[in-house]
């Protein structure tokens, strides 16, 4: 199995954000090249190493079509680790598009604020719950975009990363779609 070392997702956001201006062949070039490749690695950090493991059948169709879930065992961290390097990682290999999105991260979710802000998909929550099987309380990590595209439409994207550290799994929910602005 690959491991991959790459850059905090802090930093990799301000590079994404300074390289994404209109004005960027002034914008000084990263030093280090960073490259996810979905589904098939482990993100490896100073912190945190996180594996992709699979997500059950009962997941995936209380998802439907209105999210994508994948999941991650974490495979060895720090002792200290907080639950906002956790979920950074998380989103860092487990969102579709990182870099090239005007990314804000949240504060941190507990579980009940979780199942609130999920209720439009009312069945995945409890069918995530249902496969971890340890009925633990868990918090979250949430970070979202939003993106004029038209003269009245916007695109938006949500991410949040559901930490179960007592089973040491991570399970990320991404949803976009647009919207008029």
């Amino acid at each position: 199995m690959k491991r991959l070392l790459l850059l905090p997702f802090s930093l990799v956001a301000t590079l994404g954000f300074g390289c994404s201006n209109s004005s960027s062949g002034d914008a000084p070039q990263p030093t280090q090249q960073v490259q996810v490749k979905k589904r098939t690695q482990a993100l490896s950090t100073d912190r945190v190493t996180l594996e992709e493991v699979a997500v059950s059948e009962a997941v995936l169709t209380a998802a439907g079509s209105e999210a994508s879930v994948r999941a991650f065992r974490i495979v060895s961290s720090a002792e200290d680790i907080t639950m906002g390097e956790l979920a950074s990682a998380a989103h860092v290999v487990g969102a579709s598009e990182v870099a090239n999105l005007p990314w804000q991260v949240e504060a941190e979710r507990g579980q009940d604020d979780t199942r609130r802000a999920l209720k439009y998909l009312d069945a995945l929550v409890p069918a995530i719950e249902a496969e971890v099987g340890t009925g633990e309380d868990y918090n979250s990590g949430y970070q979202h975009w939003f993106q004029t595209v038209g003269e009245d439409l916007c695109n938006h994207g949500d991410f949040y990363s559901l930490v179960f550290k007592q089973t040491g799994l991570v399970f990320v929910i991404e949803a976009s779609g647009a919207t008029e602005c």
